[in-house]
C-alpha cells in the first residue's frame, strides 16, 4: 500500500538545543504517544507540535496587545 500523499510540501530545517531543550521535547513526545497510543509519536512531531502550539500563543497575545493599545486611547 502506498503512503497518501502530504497536502503540502514541508520545509526541512536545523536547530541547536541545549540538553535540558531537548529533554523536555522528548518528554512531550512521550506524553502525547500516552494521549495517543495507537500513533507513533517522534521528536519530530513533538517539535512541530510545539512550535504550532507557541505560533498559536503568541498571535493570541498579540492580539491581546493590539486591543490593550486601542483601548488606552479612548
Amino acid at each position: 500500500m502506498a503512503r497518501p500523499k502530504k497536502s503540502e510540501t514541508l520545509a526541512t530545517i536545523s536547530v541547536r538545543l541545549q540538553p535540558s531543550l531537548l529533554g523536555a521535547v522528548d518528554q512531550c513526545a512521550e506524553d502525547l504517544q500516552k494521549q495517543v497510543p495507537l500513533l507513533q509519536v517522534t521528536r519530530t512531531d513533538a517539535v512541530r507540535y510545539l512550535i504550532q502550539m507557541g505560533v498559536e500563543e503568541f498571535e493570541r497575545a498579540k492580539k491581546k496587545t493590539k486591543r490593550r493599545r486601542k483601548g488606552v486611547g479612548r
